[in-house]
Protein backbone atom coordinates (compact mmCIF):
# COMPACT_ATOMS: atom_id res chain seq x y z
CA UNK A 1 0.00 0.00 0.00
CA UNK A 2 1.37 3.41 -0.99
CA UNK A 3 1.89 6.11 1.60
CA UNK A 4 3.60 6.70 4.93
CA UNK A 5 2.95 4.04 7.55
CA UNK A 6 1.69 5.71 10.72
CA UNK A 7 3.14 4.03 13.80
CA UNK A 8 1.49 3.46 17.14
CA UNK A 9 -1.61 1.53 16.11
CA UNK A 10 -2.20 -1.70 17.97
CA UNK A 11 -4.60 -3.47 15.60
CA UNK A 12 -4.46 -1.96 12.08
CA UNK A 13 -1.87 -0.76 9.60
CA UNK A 14 -2.73 2.84 8.81
CA UNK A 15 -1.12 4.90 6.04
CA UNK A 16 -1.00 8.62 5.48
CA UNK A 17 -1.48 9.56 1.83
CA UNK A 18 -1.05 13.31 1.44
CA UNK A 19 -3.66 14.95 3.65
CA UNK A 20 -5.65 11.75 4.01
CA UNK A 21 -5.42 8.50 5.97
CA UNK A 22 -6.08 5.11 4.41
CA UNK A 23 -6.92 2.25 6.73
CA UNK A 24 -8.73 -1.12 6.66
CA UNK A 25 -12.51 -0.83 6.63
CA UNK A 26 -14.84 -3.14 8.51
CA UNK A 27 -18.50 -3.89 7.72
CA UNK A 28 -19.45 -1.14 10.18
CA UNK A 29 -17.61 1.59 8.20
CA UNK A 30 -20.75 2.93 6.41
CA UNK A 31 -22.46 3.60 9.74
CA UNK A 32 -19.31 5.20 11.18
CA UNK A 33 -18.92 7.39 8.09
CA UNK A 34 -22.51 8.53 8.49
CA UNK A 35 -21.68 9.57 12.06
CA UNK A 36 -18.46 11.34 11.04
CA UNK A 37 -20.23 13.33 8.35
CA UNK A 38 -22.67 14.54 11.00
CA UNK A 39 -19.77 15.48 13.29
CA UNK A 40 -17.84 17.28 10.54
CA UNK A 41 -19.05 20.80 11.47
CA UNK A 42 -17.35 20.43 14.87
CA UNK A 43 -13.93 20.03 13.23
CA UNK A 44 -12.75 17.51 15.82
CA UNK A 45 -13.16 14.19 13.99
CA UNK A 46 -11.92 12.85 10.64
CA UNK A 47 -14.06 13.57 7.59
CA UNK A 48 -14.87 10.55 5.35
CA UNK A 49 -13.33 10.90 1.90
CA UNK A 50 -13.88 7.48 0.39
CA UNK A 51 -14.83 3.86 1.02
CA UNK A 52 -14.51 0.60 -0.88
CA UNK A 53 -14.77 -3.07 0.04
CA UNK A 54 -11.40 -3.14 1.83
CA UNK A 55 -10.28 0.36 2.79
CA UNK A 56 -11.58 3.70 3.95
CA UNK A 57 -10.10 7.12 3.27
CA UNK A 58 -10.38 9.78 5.97
CA UNK A 59 -9.03 13.27 6.43
CA UNK A 60 -5.76 13.50 8.39
CA UNK A 61 -5.89 15.15 11.82
CA UNK A 62 -2.64 17.08 12.45
CA UNK A 63 -1.15 17.17 15.93
CA UNK A 64 0.68 15.08 18.49
CA UNK A 65 -0.86 11.76 19.46
CA UNK A 66 -0.99 11.33 23.24
CA UNK A 67 0.60 7.93 23.60
CA UNK A 68 1.53 8.90 27.18
CA UNK A 69 -1.42 10.01 29.35
CA UNK A 70 -1.21 13.78 29.91
CA UNK A 71 -0.54 14.75 33.51
CA UNK A 72 -1.60 18.40 33.52
CA UNK A 73 -4.96 19.43 34.95
CA UNK A 74 -5.57 21.74 32.00
CA UNK A 75 -5.27 18.88 29.51
CA UNK A 76 -7.48 16.64 31.64
CA UNK A 77 -10.15 19.34 31.84
CA UNK A 78 -10.07 20.01 28.10
CA UNK A 79 -10.28 16.27 27.36
CA UNK A 80 -13.37 15.92 29.58
CA UNK A 81 -14.93 18.91 27.81
CA UNK A 82 -14.16 17.38 24.42
CA UNK A 83 -15.83 14.09 25.36
CA UNK A 84 -18.89 15.93 26.69
CA UNK A 85 -19.07 17.96 23.48
CA UNK A 86 -18.97 14.83 21.33
CA UNK A 87 -21.59 13.09 23.44
CA UNK A 88 -23.92 16.07 23.48
CA UNK A 89 -23.69 16.39 19.71
CA UNK A 90 -24.46 12.72 19.08
CA UNK A 91 -27.41 12.84 21.47
CA UNK A 92 -29.13 15.18 19.00
CA UNK A 93 -28.53 13.14 15.86
CA UNK A 94 -31.30 10.56 16.00
CA UNK A 95 -29.33 7.43 16.83
CA UNK A 96 -29.48 4.39 14.53
CA UNK A 97 -29.11 1.19 16.56
CA UNK A 98 -28.00 -1.13 13.75
CA UNK A 99 -24.87 -1.38 11.60
CA UNK A 100 -22.22 -0.76 14.28
CA UNK A 101 -19.36 -3.10 15.16
CA UNK A 102 -20.79 -3.56 18.66
CA UNK A 103 -24.41 -3.95 19.72
CA UNK A 104 -26.13 -0.98 21.33
CA UNK A 105 -25.81 -0.82 25.12
CA UNK A 106 -28.71 0.20 27.30
CA UNK A 107 -29.59 2.83 28.21
CA UNK A 108 -28.88 4.40 24.83
CA UNK A 109 -28.05 8.04 25.50
CA UNK A 110 -25.38 8.93 22.92
CA UNK A 111 -23.15 7.43 20.26
CA UNK A 112 -20.05 6.31 22.13
CA UNK A 113 -16.58 6.65 20.71
CA UNK A 114 -15.79 3.32 22.36
CA UNK A 115 -12.08 3.97 22.97
CA UNK A 116 -11.73 7.58 24.11
CA UNK A 117 -8.13 7.60 25.30
CA UNK A 118 -4.96 9.67 24.76
CA UNK A 119 -3.70 7.29 22.07
CA UNK A 120 -6.77 8.09 19.94
CA UNK A 121 -6.56 11.86 20.40
CA UNK A 122 -4.38 14.50 18.75
CA UNK A 123 -3.08 17.38 20.85
CA UNK A 124 -1.68 20.84 20.09
CA UNK A 125 0.25 22.51 22.91
CA UNK A 126 -1.34 20.12 25.37
CA UNK A 127 -4.87 20.85 24.18
CA UNK A 128 -6.93 18.03 22.62
CA UNK A 129 -7.99 19.07 19.14
CA UNK A 130 -9.37 15.91 17.55
CA UNK A 131 -10.41 12.29 18.06
CA UNK A 132 -9.74 9.48 15.60
CA UNK A 133 -10.23 5.69 15.33
CA UNK A 134 -14.02 5.51 15.50
CA UNK A 135 -14.24 1.79 14.67
CA UNK A 136 -15.66 1.05 18.12
CA UNK A 137 -18.40 3.68 17.96
CA UNK A 138 -21.84 2.42 18.96
CA UNK A 139 -24.92 3.63 20.86
CA UNK A 140 -24.84 3.43 24.64
CA UNK A 141 -24.71 5.22 28.00
CA UNK A 142 -22.37 8.13 28.64
CA UNK A 143 -20.65 6.32 31.52
CA UNK A 144 -19.18 3.70 29.16
CA UNK A 145 -16.87 6.27 27.54
CA UNK A 146 -16.35 8.27 30.74
CA UNK A 147 -15.21 5.18 32.67
CA UNK A 148 -12.72 4.25 29.98
CA UNK A 149 -11.43 7.81 29.90
CA UNK A 150 -10.84 7.66 33.67
CA UNK A 151 -8.92 4.40 33.22
CA UNK A 152 -6.72 5.80 30.45
CA UNK A 153 -6.30 9.43 31.54
CA UNK A 154 -6.18 8.97 35.32
CA UNK A 155 -5.56 5.40 36.47
CA UNK A 156 -2.78 4.97 33.90
CA UNK A 157 -0.74 7.40 36.03
CA UNK A 158 0.26 6.42 39.57
CA UNK A 159 -0.23 9.72 41.38
CA UNK A 160 -3.15 11.91 42.48
CA UNK A 161 -5.76 9.51 41.12
CA UNK A 162 -8.60 10.45 43.46
CA UNK A 163 -8.44 14.18 42.81
CA UNK A 164 -7.96 13.78 39.07
CA UNK A 165 -10.90 11.37 38.83
CA UNK A 166 -13.08 13.91 40.62
CA UNK A 167 -11.80 16.67 38.34
CA UNK A 168 -12.61 14.74 35.16
CA UNK A 169 -16.09 13.77 36.33
CA UNK A 170 -16.97 17.24 37.62
CA UNK A 171 -15.79 18.81 34.37
CA UNK A 172 -17.81 16.39 32.27
CA UNK A 173 -20.80 16.65 34.62
CA UNK A 174 -21.32 13.04 35.70
CA UNK A 175 -21.12 11.10 38.95
CA UNK A 176 -18.19 8.74 39.47
CA UNK A 177 -19.36 5.15 39.96
CA UNK A 178 -16.67 2.60 40.82
CA UNK A 179 -18.81 -0.29 39.56
CA UNK A 180 -18.90 1.27 36.09
CA UNK A 181 -15.10 1.44 35.99
CA UNK A 182 -14.91 -2.19 37.14
CA UNK A 183 -17.32 -3.27 34.41
CA UNK A 184 -15.22 -1.44 31.82
CA UNK A 185 -12.00 -3.02 33.08
CA UNK A 186 -13.50 -6.51 33.03
CA UNK A 187 -14.78 -5.95 29.50
CA UNK A 188 -11.28 -5.06 28.33
CA UNK A 189 -9.79 -8.11 30.04
CA UNK A 190 -12.28 -10.37 28.30
CA UNK A 191 -11.61 -8.64 24.97
CA UNK A 192 -7.86 -9.15 25.31
CA UNK A 193 -8.33 -12.82 26.18
CA UNK A 194 -10.92 -13.68 23.53
CA UNK A 195 -10.85 -11.25 20.58
CA UNK A 196 -8.92 -12.74 17.62
CA UNK A 197 -7.34 -9.36 16.78
CA UNK A 198 -5.70 -8.92 20.21
CA UNK A 199 -2.82 -11.35 19.63
CA UNK A 200 -0.07 -8.91 20.64
CA UNK A 201 -1.97 -7.78 23.71
CA UNK A 202 -2.42 -11.40 24.83
CA UNK A 203 1.25 -12.16 24.24
CA UNK A 204 2.33 -9.14 26.26
CA UNK A 205 -0.20 -9.98 29.01
CA UNK A 206 -1.98 -6.65 28.96
CA UNK A 207 -4.79 -8.33 30.89
CA UNK A 208 -2.51 -8.51 33.94
CA UNK A 209 -2.21 -4.72 33.89
CA UNK A 210 -5.97 -4.27 33.93
CA UNK A 211 -6.34 -6.89 36.67
CA UNK A 212 -4.07 -4.75 38.85
CA UNK A 213 -6.26 -1.73 38.16
CA UNK A 214 -9.31 -3.74 39.24
CA UNK A 215 -7.60 -4.45 42.55
CA UNK A 216 -6.88 -0.75 42.97
CA UNK A 217 -10.45 0.35 42.21
CA UNK A 218 -11.89 -2.29 44.54
CA UNK A 219 -9.60 -1.17 47.33
CA UNK A 220 -10.51 2.50 46.81
CA UNK A 221 -14.22 2.36 46.02
CA UNK A 222 -15.12 5.30 48.24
Amino acid sequence: MDGELLTGGGLNQVFRVGDAVRRPAGPWAPRVHELLRRLAPLGIAPVPLGLDAEHELLSYLPGDVGHVPPSSDATLIESARLLRRLHDETSRLGIRLDGWQFAAREPVEVVLHGDFAPYNIVFADGRPTGVFDWDGAHPGPRWWDVSWAIIQFVLALPDDRERRTRLFCETYGIEYVAEHVLIRLDDMIQTIRKHPAFVLQRTERHDDYYLELIKYVQANRA
